[in-house]
């Protein structure tokens, strides 16, 4: 089986099918996890958020887990905080709409309800921010999907490998310049309609290749995770 890995979509439905087309991926046979943030900024919220809902229940090895953006999406619906609309909420909401129409809606928010904090399969923990210590607690701590990498960062690598038995924790979350490993973590946010001259990341776990497509060239470009020391 081979592993795959995406985070911080924000509306690049587009890029993102043409990324996974690139990389061949085959839900009947291959993992891949969503790493939260599926929705703001960039045009086609609904269609990624569809496409996504559609593959996590049709098939057992796609898994998704909620990033801050879709939790600002349920602050606003539930009256709890205004903050959405100052990401992109208010044509995002018009796009999900669009995309699930009104008979569908209510399924689609009780679905972004119900996506874990963080998922955890034989040989890796993926988590949107990453989490702060204990990791047992990382489960329901919600404060989680806003931590900054730097805080993330601070834990030692060993204290953090013994916490999670070992596996490193694939994250998003925080724009980086390249999908890095530093022996315990591996950040793939890459910044797409984030940042200037950002790109989105797939990143195939088993191989430790990453395809990255460019938004300027609109091309995509092979590479290998880089290993860094922090």
């Amino acid at each position: 089986m081979r592993k795959f890995a995406i985070s911080d979509i924000h509306g690049s439905y587009y890029e993102m099918m043409r990324l996974l087309e690139a990389v061949k991926f085959n839900p009947n046979i291959d993992q891949l996890v969503i790493v939260g943030d599926m929705i703001n900024r960039g045009p086609y919220s609904g269609e990624v958020l569809k496409e996504i809902k559609r593959l996590n229940e049709a098939y057992e090895h796609v898994h998704v887990t909620i990033g801050n953006h879709e939790e600002m999406m349920l602050w606003y619906i539930e009256g709890k905080n205004p903050m959405w609309s100052q990401f992109g909420g208010q044509r995002s909401s018009s796009t999900i709409l669009e995309a699930f129409g009104k008979q569908g809606i209510d399924e689609a928010i009780q679905w972004v309800k119900d996506l874990p904090l963080i998922f955890e399969d034989n040989e890796y923990v993926y988590a949107h921010a990453g989490f702060q210590l204990p990791y047992k607690t990382a489960f329901i701590n919600r404060s989680n999907l806003w931590l900054p990498r730097k805080e993330f960062y601070q834990t030692p690598i060993n204290r953090l490998l013994q916490e999670t038995n070992g596996k490193p924790v694939v994250h998003g979350h925080t724009p980086a310049p390249n999908v890095a490993f530093d022996g315990a973590r591996i950040g793939i946010d890459l910044g797409a309609q984030v940042v200037s001259k950002g790109r989105l990341a797939c990143v195939e776990l088993t191989t430790s290749s990453v395809w990255e497509y460019d938004f300027t060239l609109k091309t995509i470009k092979e590479k290998q995770v880089k290993r860094r020391d922090y």
